[in-house]
């Protein structure tokens, strides 16, 4: 589902040199479409339907290149949740068509859409809208915590997502 509305949204220009910063996805029964909302200097508003869910996503234009960050991770002591690979980065972005050159460092940004398809997978009769608030990479342990109807993934203590079920 996720990665149907991800090659939908890959198949704009605007999509490729940006990053997404918030993201809300309904389940539902709608009218295939792809259109962009609003466009600014600075911003893009994409919204994305298939005929079982729908997906708003915000993204911004960086004003400068985006560079790898590396050095040593910090371990946790937190149950976790989830660690994204570098073949499962290069998987996704290859079937959906993101040719975003931030999946090609070393080690690689993990997609905001392949993020999404696994907060779907955990939650497979939810609606959701999430904040991005920092950057995962492939390899970097993340926890998840659901308190009621908000979540947040975390890695090392580090907030990398907040999020809300609808």
């Amino acid at each position: 589902m996720i990665r149907e509305l991800a090659r939908k949204l890959a198949a704009f220009k605007e999509f490729v040199d940006c990053v997404i910063i918030a993201a809300q996805f309904k389940r539902g029964t709608f009218e295939e479409s792809a259109e962009i909302l609003k466009v600014h200097a600075a911003m893009i508003l994409i919204r994305v339907r298939s005929s079982e869910a729908e997906l708003l996503i915000k993204m911004i234009r960086p004003r400068k290149e985006i560079q790898a960050t590396f050095g040593s991770r910090i371990q946790t002591a937190e149950k976790i949740w989830r660690v994204f690979t570098a073949s499962e980065v290069s998987e996704f972005t290859a079937a959906v068509g993101d040719q975003n050159k931030i999946h090609q460092f070393n080690p690689p940004i993990v997609p905001g859409l392949l993020i999404l398809e696994t907060i779907c997978a955990a939650f497979p009769s939810k609606s959701f809208k999430v904040k991005f608030k920092n950057f995962i990479t492939a390899g970097e342990p993340l926890t998840l915590q659901s308190v009621g109807n908000k979540f947040e993934i975390t890695s090392a203590g580090v907030k990398k997502i907040s999020g809300e079920f609808l």
